[in-house]
């Protein structure tokens, strides 16, 4: 462990708070149990990691307009999700955890836009860190298989999350399209001219959320993976099977087809997470150790310092002895 790479290693550990962020978006069910105390706890990591004296403040900095966008969505991002009241994850009178489910595509949204700029930030790390010799083969497998892990993770999260807005927006032109048929006296309003689903102001309001959803969807999926064939066979199985959506697919049972299609990333995760923990916990300890050793060694400047203040003192004493 270097300096150099404990700096790196903030914005690693910002990305990796940004990551686990996703659990919020599943269904209550599936959603880590994550304590508020915890979270309040990552508000204050956040807060520091981010400061204005952070490596990831400086770059930012430096990277003009759209490291000022970076700012500005990170501060949102914490304050929404992780602040005492935050508007997307806050807690009620309880202390228990509570997500503004409304908020769930916005949400997912802004973990793939703010990971897409910090995986930037730390691909150009790990090349300046390779560039002085600084990079250590532990650090760096630490950062690419948390790489492949977020977006294996937000690729589960994602499918789960299309499937479910794709339902509810079924169940919405099913109820626009009954109230039609008996307001209208239609048997099949769509046989009338007149009939369309965009006049409801909620199917709109879905379909834009479903289409909002998929876009950040897609980005998770094609802003890695290339050069790695476990998971594009994963993502060309998604893109095949996501024709359901457009009725260029048909299946017999819903559910079983929904179910194949939400589990394509499984082995993956499988595989990785723990992977990924254990590189976590290794490299925590790296810096543990690291930062005892500059603790000691400026202890230990401080002490040699002080030894040289003394006798330059001693020295004079003795000088101006010798003068009287």
């Amino acid at each position: 462990m270097n300096i150099e790479e404990r700096n790196v290693l903030t914005i690693a550990t910002i990305s990796r708070i940004v990551e686990n962020t996703l659990w919020y978006c599943l269904p209550k069910k599936s959603q880590s149990p994550f304590s508020n105390e915890e979270r309040l706890t990552r508000y204050k990591a956040l807060v520091e990691l981010t400061g204005e004296d952070s490596p990831f403040y400086i770059n930012a900095k430096n990277n003009g307009e759209r490291g000022e966008h970076l700012l500005e969505m990170m501060k949102y991002f914490i304050e929404d999700c992780y602040s005492e009241k935050g508007r997307i994850i806050t807690a009620d009178i309880h202390g228990n955890v509570v997500v503004e489910e409304s908020l769930i595509v916005e949400l997912y949204s802004s973990i793939v836009e703010l990971r897409s700029y910090l995986e930037s930030f730390l691909k150009s790390g790990i090349e300046f860190l390779k560039s002085k010799n600084l990079a250590e083969d532990l650090f760096v497998n630490l950062v690419n298989d948390d790489i492949r892990y977020f977006h294996a993770f937000a690729a589960k999260v994602g499918s789960i999350l299309l499937v479910s807005k794709f339902k509810e927006l079924n169940e919405t032109a099913k109820t626009y399209t009954q109230v039609y048929s008996q307001t209208n006296s239609v048997a099949d309003p769509k046989s009338d001219p007149n009939f369309n689903l965009n006049n409801d102001p909620s199917f709109r309001m879905v379909e834009n959320e479903f289409h909002t959803l998929n876009q950040s969807f897609v980005t998770a999926l094609n802003t890695y993976g290339d050069d790695d064939p476990e998971f594009k066979i994963c993502r060309q199985n998604i893109y095949e099977d996501s024709e359901i959506f457009t009725g260029k697919k048909h299946t017999t049972d819903m559910n079983k087809y929904f179910e194949i299609y939400t589990s394509y990333f499984d082995k993956i995760l499988t595989s990785s997470q723990e992977k990924v923990n254990d590189e976590f916990l290794a490299i925590g300890k790296e810096v543990t150790q690291f930062e005892l050793n500059l603790q000691k060694e400026a202890l230990n400047n401080q002490e040699e310092n002080k030894e040289d203040s003394n006798e330059e003192t001693a020295t004079k004493e003795e000088d101006n002895n010798e003068s009287k």
